[in-house]
């Protein structure tokens, strides 16, 4: 099958926000197409912006392809596991932020489709979530609130299905089988609902409103009994006032271009630098509450996609790469927010790791 490459098609957003966006936009089949967001400019910011994103969905860096900006995701000749299709829409702007939604189809074990959000400082080009937007105390009132909004939807449709049948020795009917799976389903979920962090949701922001959106409760193996589909929560900005830090109000609420992002803002985002001698660019691409993390690495001669798990505190960086002999980084954040360290292969002698963000 052959792949076509359809020209670039620019989108000017509002002078509000003053941000250029180009489609990257391919075609494989009538169901097998993408369209993908190339924020225009020469500055560090929208070059932070573009890495990030063409990194974690396209597993490459921006313009360094051979024959399309998706080859390295989409499903090779022969195959079917891979990105199927990719659209997006941009969900919220402002002078200080963005805000996008990715859409695809995947094949795994399984077709499936999916959405993930990102918002980010256009002052800086970083990723910005819950963390950076809220006060520890703000988000916490606001995980509260989401927690109990969700229990009560989950108690609802509960207390709405007919009494479970009596234990009489007969086989229970397809409808009733239904209820019971719907029921075993909704309890379980109630229950992992309940004290549910927002760690995992996903965050939108669009122009007057954030929503925070939790998957469903279904499996993909028990999809057909969810009648409830994902948990989204919107609260206008205005609604959250009190909540939001100063950052937070700064970037929603004034709707300011110079906003400072917060000290917890150190971590996920593009750095660049030299490995020895070696100049390369790391993406810590998601941060996670356990401490767990996750990243990859390029050489910039190669723009080979290197993947890496690790951990992280609040002034160091642990990074695993795999392969024979498995090598690591260890780097610690410094005050102006860049990452100096080592890496190390086997018992090879260390090099040095000096990364800018």
């Amino acid at each position: 099958m052959r792949f076509l490459l359809l020209p670039l098609l620019a989108i000017a957003l509002p002078a509000l926000a003053d941000v250029r966006i180009d489609d990257l936009t391919a075609k494989r089949s009538d169901w097998e197409t993408y369209r993908f967001p190339l924020l225009v400019g020469d500055s560090p910011a929208i070059g932070r912006i573009n890495t990030f994103l063409h990194t974690v969905e396209l597993q490459a860096l921006p313009g360094r392809f051979a024959k399309s900006p998706f080859e390295k995701v989409q499903p090779k000749n022969g195959e079917i596991w891979g990105v199927n299709s990719l659209d997006y829409q941009v969900t919220g702007q402002g002078p200080g932020y963005l805000s996008l939604a990715i859409d695809g189809e995947y094949t795994g074990a399984y077709t499936s489709q999916s959405t993930r959000n990102y918002s980010f400082d256009l002052a800086s080009g970083r990723p910005v979530g819950l963390r950076q937007l809220f006060t520890a105390e703000g988000l916490q009132r606001v995980q509260s609130e989401v927690q109990g909004l969700r229990t009560k939807r989950l108690e609802d449709f509960l207390d709405q299905l007919p009494p479970a049948k009596a234990d009489d020795g007969k086989a229970l009917s397809d409808d009733e089988q239904w209820l019971e799976g719907q029921r075993a389903m909704y309890t379980s979920c109630l229950g992992d609902r309940r004290d549910a962090s927002l760690d995992y949701d996903r965050v939108q922001l669009s122009g007057d409103s954030l929503t925070l959106i939790a998957g469903s409760c279904a499996a993909h193996v028990n999809r057909a009994l969810d009648d409830l589909g994902e948990f989204a929560n919107r609260f206008s900005y205005q609604a959250l006032s009190g909540d939001l830090s100063a950052y937070g109000r700064c970037v929603l609420l004034q709707r300011r271009s110079n906003c400072a992002l917060p000290a917890n803002s150190v971590g996920q985002g593009v750095y660049h630098g030299t490995l020895g001698r070696y100049p390369i660019t790391l993406v810590l691409e998601q941060l996670y509450a356990d401490h767990s993390l996750s990243a990859s690495y390029f050489y910039d001669k190669h723009a080979t996609r290197i993947e890496l798990g690790g951990e992280h505190q609040q002034d160091h960086v642990t990074l695993h790469e795999s392969g024979e002999p498995p090598a690591r980084f260890e780097l610690e954040f410094q005050a102006d927010g860049a990452l100096t360290g080592t890496w190390q292969q086997g018992d090879k002698p260390a090099l040095p790791v000096q990364l800018a963000p």
